[in-house]
């Protein structure tokens, strides 16, 4: 008995079964390959939150080096919590915060004004499971460090209206960066034809009342700490050494570096300076009653003055006041721990009277006015205009009664000719 098995209409036999085999084989790769892209998307959306956690920590951890003067010592708890607040906890879930001061590995390995923060985390896959991959590890790291900052004024004052205030015609030729730190909805006003030209950049919490700024201000941008807030203070001792001198009339002067118990100098300038002032290098404490110069001329190179006190009694805290024609010129250090610092207020005063520094045209300032937690009202004189290698202002507020230029050339300072405000920003 003969048999006979059915064929296809080409003569080939189970096809029907090769194709289904190999549709099958298809369809598991591309399963695959879409649960491959699929956990691939997870990760790196992933890794871009982990991302934010990492410049967060390494921000943080610059941030803290910097207020700390350089010591290390809160640098990596700063960065840990910073990574927490992005949810990212060292120990919690399988994650890893590693921080390194200075940074082990990058460009800037080594470099003590920088730090690195690395974060890992296992991370469980959904599609991948399938082809046994159960996890796969995420990680990121960045690195920040403190930076020349291209600033010279600030307003410190978190909330206050007007924390900068350019009254009138006061025209202000800045040549640096100009920061204001309040939310206030009037946070800078330029009132009148009040102007604020060449500036390199205006960053101001809040907003602004005005039209006249070059360039333009960004509004609604985060606050900046305190550039100097990791400074120490001069260090001193009582009793005072000149206690209350009054300079008052026509004369020739010198003055030491000392502890005062209040300053005060009266005098006429013009031709032949009648009033003729000279302070030595040093610094000078006014250890209450405040500094007074009205008049006169007044020079004095490698100078600071430390304005501290009491809160009551002979020794009563005052305030900074130059006022009338004061001519001459006074220049902070260029070295040492008082370096670039001119006027240094004792941040432990706030409030109260406004410092005053209204210099006539003939009274160059060239150094930082440290009032970190009291008005400012400065109309700083530079003459000629610009005769200052650079001008910095701190300030809880500041107040402009008259036309100002500030430079930033701090090439003349030693010993690497680059400026006393430091900023932190990302590096890696």
């Amino acid at each position: 008995m003969i048999t006979t098995r059915a064929r296809g209409r080409d003569g080939r036999d189970g096809e029907p079964g090769q194709v289904l085999a190999m549709t099958a084989i298809a369809l598991l790769g591309m399963c695959a390959l879409v649960g491959l892209a699929a956990d691939t998307g997870f990760f790196f959306d992933y890794r871009r939150r982990m991302q934010s956690g990492a410049d967060g920590a390494a921000l943080a951890g610059a941030e803290q080096l910097l207020r700390d003067a350089m010591r290390d010592t809160n640098v990596h708890s700063a960065a840990v919590t910073a990574a927490t607040s992005n949810g990212f906890t060292d120990g919690a879930d399988g994650a890893h915060v590693t921080v390194n001061h200075p940074p082990l590995g990058g460009f800037y390995t080594g470099n003590d004004a920088f730090v690195e923060a690395i974060i890992t985390q296992p991370r469980p896959t959904i599609f991948m499971r399938i082809l046994g991959f159960q996890s796969a590890t995420v990680s990121t790291r960045a690195v920040a460090g403190i930076k020349d900052s291209g600033n010279c004024i600030y307003a410190l004052n978190p909330t206050a209206p007007k924390a900068i205030n350019l009254n009138g015609g006061a025209n202000i030729s800045a040549n640096c960066g100009i920061v204001d730190d309040s939310n206030n909805s009037d946070a800078l006003d330029a009132s009148g034809s009040a102007c604020i030209t060449r500036a390199t950049s205006i960053a101001v919490t809040g907003n602004v009342s005005g039209a006249c700024f070059t360039p333009a201000p960004k509004t609604s941008v985060p606050r900046e700490p305190d550039p100097l807030a990791g400074l120490a203070a001069p260090a001193f001792s009582l009793p005072c050494n000149y206690p209350d001198p009054h300079i008052n009339g026509v004369g020739t002067y010198t003055l030491y570096p000392g502890v005062y118990c209040g300053l005060t100098i009266h005098g006429q300038g013009g031709a032949g300076c009648p009033t003729n002032v000279t302070l030595q290098p040093g610094t000078y404490v006014i250890y209450g009653g405040g500094l007074t110069m009205n008049g006169g001329c007044i020079n004095g190179t490698g100078v600071t003055f430390y304005n501290t006190g009491t809160t009551s009694g002979a020794n009563k805290y005052q305030p900074v006041s130059i006022n009338g024609n004061v001519q001459g010129a006074l220049y902070a250090p260029t070295s040492g721990p008082m370096r670039a610092m001119l006027f240094f207020q004792d941040r432990a005063f706030s409030g109260g009277q406004a410092n005053v520094v209204n210099g006539s045209t003939g009274l160059t300032l060239q150094g930082t006015l440290y009032f970190p937690t009291a008005p400012l009202t400065f109309a700083g004189g530079q003459a000629p205009t610009g005769a200052a290698a650079y001008s910095i202002l701190v300030a809880d507020t500041i107040t402009f009664t008259g036309s100002s230029s500030f430079n930033d050339d701090f090439s003349g300072l030693i010993p690497d000719g680059s400026s006393p405000i430091k900023a932190v920003a990302l590096a890696e």
